[in-house]
This record gives C-alpha cells, sequence and structure tokens, in this order.
C-alpha cells in the first residue's frame, strides 16, 4: 500500500509538472499570449461584421457618374481598442490547430487595424470601374516568426511589435482575437 501511494504521488507529481510546462490553449482556434512569468493569457474573441462602403458619386443620376463611384469593403470590430493590451517588444503567442501539420499561413493570419471613431477597420477590398479592384489576398500584414509547438500548436514570435490595435484570424472571419500594443 505504501509502495502503491508513493507511485501515485510521483505520477501526479509528473503530470502537475508537464501541465506547467505545456503552454497550449485547450480549444482549437483560441490563442494565448505568454507572458514573462510563463503563464499565458487567453486572448478575447470579438465578432466582427462586414461592411461595404460605396462614395456619393454612385447616387449622383447623371451618365458616367457611376464609373467615378469607389467602394470599400471593410472587416470592423465594435470598439476602439481590445481588452487586452500589451507592451510593445517581443511578443508569443500560442495558437492552438486541429494539428499542425498545415502550413501556417493557411491555418491564421495577423493582421493590424485601422482605428476610426470607436471601431477597428481592415479593408479586405477597395475598387472603382476606372481605378480596377484591389483586393486583400493576406491576412498576414504583421511579420513573425513561426514554429510548431506541442501536439497541434503554433508558436509566434512577433519581434518590434508597434504600438496599435491587431486580430489574429484562425480561420472564420465571423469572430477575431484581439489585442492591442501600448
Amino acid at each position: 500500500m505504501k509502495k502503491f501511494f508513493i507511485s501515485m504521488m510521483i505520477a501526479m507529481a509528473t503530470i502537475s509538472g508537464y501541465a506547467q510546462k505545456n503552454l497550449e490553449p485547450e480549444y482549437i482556434g483560441q490563442v494565448v499570449v505568454v507572458n514573462a512569468d510563463s503563464t499565458t493569457t487567453l486572448l478575447q474573441k470579438e465578432t466582427t461584421e462586414m461592411k461595404t462602403k460605396s462614395s456619393k458619386f454612385g447616387m449622383i443620376p447623371v451618365v458616367g457618374s457611376g464609373l467615378l463611384d469607389k467602394t470599400k469593403s471593410n472587416l470592423v470590430v465594435k470598439g476602439a481598442a481590445s481588452k487586452t493590451m500589451l507592451e510593445k517588444g517581443t511578443l508569443t503567442f500560442i495558437i492552438r490547430a486541429d494539428n499542425n501539420n498545415y502550413d501556417p499561413k493557411d491555418v491564421f493570419g495577423i493582421l493590424q487595424f485601422e482605428v476610426k471613431k470607436k471601431q477597428r477597420l481592415y479593408t479586405m477590398a477597395e475598387g472603382s470601374i476606372l481605378g480596377g479592384i484591389k483586393a486583400t489576398t493576406t491576412f498576414n500584414t504583421v511579420p513573425y516568426k513561426v514554429e510548431k509547438y506541442g501536439s497541434s500548436s503554433y508558436i509566434i514570435v512577433i519581434q518590434d511589435a508597434k504600438p496599435g490595435q491587431y486580430g489574429i484570424t484562425t480561420g472564420d472571419f465571423s469572430q477575431i482575437m484581439t489585442f492591442g500594443v501600448k
């Protein structure tokens, strides 16, 4: 009985030690920031909207005015800032995926928002008949380094993060994990 008890204590200590070292988020699609003390903070998941806005030229009832019309489609997050604010400098994140055998650019994107009024915007596409259409083909607008981490995650390091508002997409654009750098 004494050997059984000692074996259980050793097993519990081993499991506890492993749990402290494994910093992977619990669920697929979650993103955590790794703090200086090796703890993690789960990033807030916020709902987004797609908003399209046209210039006023499209509303003028004059022949040819539609050629001057400009349209812009934005990914919009309400609120001027994320609740998660980080210090500028090197930032480390862990993103949980279903597995980490995919090219990271196919799994997630890191983008910087433009803040206007009380919302954060990321331009997905803009265009006009005369100017053509310019669509976003990448959602990785922030340079980073990436490696596989654990059994199904990626560890991302952003060197020299500048002040601003950021988002990390993990597939579905209706929700995005956000953070700010002060």
